[in-house]
């Protein structure tokens, strides 16, 4: 056997809990496609939540459009009924006024009834003049009957069409109704709803306390006063300056959402007030991360 020569060193044995370069690779690779994946689901769900708050904020405005133009079609249908109730009170002066006309014709023809009976005048024609007469009081009876069962008929359909319109105005009402409660779901009435909703990433919340009445707060790029309380009934004046331009919410009431457009792009902005106390309120503004997206009037 040959002798191994002293000098020659063994190769050191690779150290223990280390990683070899490929490995490393493939995990910042892993990584980074994670973290990718997480970016675009969050992306996605953003611009897909926002959407769905445009859809239902489009809703609400096209009720309300429908809801005016029922109030319009209601507030016509009062008035065609005054026009015909108007109508109906005509024909009966009409028809009381006939009568007093056919009353004084029997007057007149008993008058010449006895004038004939004194001159002794012929019996035939006597009773040919009275026949005429009872036949055109006849007819003109007949005539303001019918009159009169024609407006009946008027005012029976209109009531036929004031009802279907009330039972369109009640849909309508109740479709607003649902909406609302649907946009209320997304509206925080303490500090840990309000950190669920930012967990979402679809908006930005900035908290506020206005500290004292009719005294200007800015928020972001809006400015808050508060003009009255009531603590009790948790009530709430409050002006809203915007744009150089004054909104002025009365009588709301805490976690009642007011929306309200801002900038030539219309971004849909929303305050909630949170509690109420005897000179100050307090809650946030919500504000459209995503203000191109979330523009009601895209900019050209």
């Amino acid at each position: 056997m040959s002798t191994l020569n002293p000098n020659l060193q063994k190769p050191a044995p690779p150290e223990k809990g280390l990683v070899s370069e490929p490995v490393k690779l493939i995990l910042i690779l892993c990584l980074i496609l994670a973290v990718a994946y997480l970016f675009y689901e969050i992306s996605y769900s953003k611009k897909a939540n926002e959407a769905k708050f445009a859809q239902m904020a489009d809703q609400i405005t096209n009720l309300e459009k429908a809801n005016k133009v029922g109030e319009a079609s209601l507030s016509d249908l009062k008035t065609y009924i005054a026009g015909t109730q108007e109508a109906v009170g005509t024909a009966r002066a009409e028809l009381t006024k006939t009568a007093q006309q056919i009353q004084a014709e029997g007057q007149k023809t008993k008058r010449e009834l006895s004038q004939a009976l004194a001159g002794k005048a012929d019996a035939s024609q006597l009773e040919a003049q009275v026949q005429a007469a009872k036949t055109e009081a006849d007819s003109k009876i007949g005539q303001v009957s019918t009159e009169v069962g024609g407006v009946k008929t008027q005012v029976g359909q209109v009531r036929t069409d004031l009802d279907a319109t009330r039972r369109d105005l009640e849909g309508t009402q109740r479709q607003l109704v649902d909406v609302r409660d649907t946009l209320s779901a997304a509206v925080a009435k303490n500090a840990e709803e309000l950190n669920q909703l930012r967990l979402k990433g679809e908006r930005d919340y900035f908290e506020f306390t206005v500290p004292k009445k009719n005294q200007i707060t800015k928020v972001e790029d809006i400015r808050l006063v508060l003009t009255k309380t009531d603590a009790k009934k948790g009530k709430f004046n409050m002006k809203i300056l915007v744009d150089d331009s004054q909104l002025e919410k009365k009588d709301r009431l805490i976690n009642e959402p007011i929306q309200f457009l801002v900038g030539k792009n219309r971004v849909r902005y929303e305050v909630v007030v949170n509690w109420v106390q005897k000179d100050k309120a307090g809650g946030y503004l919500s504000i459209p991360r995503d203000k191109n997206l979330s523009a009601e009037r895209p900019s050209k």
